[in-house]
């Protein structure tokens, strides 16, 4: 092998394209078999990829598309580098997953005002009868402060190297090429036009064998990621379970978090060739989706009271303020439609069965090829006997 040459000549190992389809690991004759799908560094790879790529996007047009893509893309790479957190953590994947999270919190302080006004044009609407004088004040407030939280935002990416970000992991990626947009408000160029041309940097990125050996060992990585699906279900059907309608918003979000961690992970180790979690991934996502649809209009009717309670507000806008309180009241029985909807919180089978078929594929590869092979063998058995189980 290649890698196995250049180890004894003393060369440095060559850089695999993460495109390739070979792994981008070394692998040794006799260990256990890959999945047929794509192996987690190439994953990773990709992952980054399309960090950077919504990163200049962010930076570039600051568009509603952008922040949203960003924040969705910082939750799948932080999934991924979740897998290569032993104990040891000598990758410091603690340190990289925390910058993940402190670049979405910042974006969600942008994304709030963006659902904000969402909500309110869609309230305001000719097709339901307009009423956009509730919201005059409020949306003046809203676009500027979306404006100027925006800039600070930008300014403090400015500062996000994603390609050093990715060297920390051993990927190779070559730095966009400098930016021509620096427009940062609700009306900016879509993403696609902050990265076009950028599409052919995939088959540039590289990742470097010599750094993937002090990666974990690969059964270390299957244990670690079954042992986080179940952890993961757990703590998703522990509060799924605990919700009903008087439960506390905050609580809810726990429950819309819990569902994405889930979501995600799942993802992560389909891809990686484990087993088909597709129906178990639109469930997930329906409960998220609805939960936030809650959310983001408990979170908009608090906005308007804090709003309308400021004196100085209330004074100078004694009339809008009426017309805000009765659209706060509006959206109140909105959301009363939505409980009705979401509780109680029904999970569907399909979530923790394709959750747990998923582990145990991942523990079943760390055996042996003849103990693999019979619990493959009694899985298929057990699977093919249960009523109103789909084969696999």
């Amino acid at each position: 092998m290649v890698e196995n040459e250049s180890i004894m000549t003393n060369e440095p190992a060559p850089l695999i394209p993460a495109g390739e389809k070979r792994s981008a690991r070394p692998h040794n004759p006799g260990s256990r078999p890959r999945p047929a799908g794509r192996a987690l560094p190439e994953i990773i790879a990709e992952q980054l990829r399309t960090l950077q790529l919504q990163h200049r996007a962010v930076l570039s047009t600051g568009s509603v598309e952008a922040i949203h893509r960003m924040r969705v893309s910082t939750r799948k790479l932080q999934a991924s580098l979740d897998l290569l957190q032993v104990k040891s953590d000598h990758l410091k994947i603690a340190k990289l997953k925390s910058r993940l999270r402190n670049w979405r919190r910042v974006l969600s302080s942008v994304r709030n005002y963006d659902v904000f006004l969402k909500l309110i044009s869609l309230e305001t609407s000719p097709r339901k009868g307009g009423r956009g004088e509730q919201f005059a004040s409020l949306v003046s407030i809203l676009e500027q402060k979306r404006k100027e939280r925006i800039a600070e935002v930008q300014a403090y990416l400015e500062s996000a190297n994603i390609s050093k970000f990715a060297a920390s992991l051993g990927v190779r990626i070559p730095p966009l090429p400098p930016s021509r947009s620096t427009v940062g408000d609700v009306g900016a160029p879509p993403v696609e036009r902050a990265t076009a041309g950028a599409e052919h940097m995939g088959s540039l990125i590289e990742i470097d064998p010599a750094y993937m050996k002090k990666w974990p060992d690969e059964n270390k990585i299957a244990l670690r990621t079954a042992d986080r699906i179940d952890q993961r279900l757990a703590e998703f059907q522990a509060l799924a379970a605990r919700a009903h309608e008087t439960t506390h918003p905050r609580e809810l979000h726990q429950l819309r978090i819990a569902a994405k961690r889930l979501r995600y992970l799942l993802e992560v180790v389909s891809d990686q060739g484990y087993g088909d979690a597709t129906r178990a991934l639109v469930s997930l996502r329906a409960i998220q989706d609805r939960i936030g649809d809650w959310h983001d209009l408990e979170a908009l009717e608090e906005e308007i009271i804090d709003r309308v309670s400021g004196r100085k507000f209330l004074k100078r806008n004694l009339t809008e303020s009426a017309h805000m309180l009765l659209a706060a009241a509006h959206m109140e029985k909105k959301k009363s439609a939505f409980v009705k909807r979401l509780f109680p919180i029904k999970v569907a089978r399909s979530i923790p069965m394709s959750a747990q078929k998923l582990a145990r594929a991942l523990r079943r590869s760390t055996l042996p090829p003849k103990a693999r092979n019979e619990a493959a063998l009694q899985e298929a058995g057990k699977t093919s006997n249960e009523p109103g189980t789909p084969s696999p």
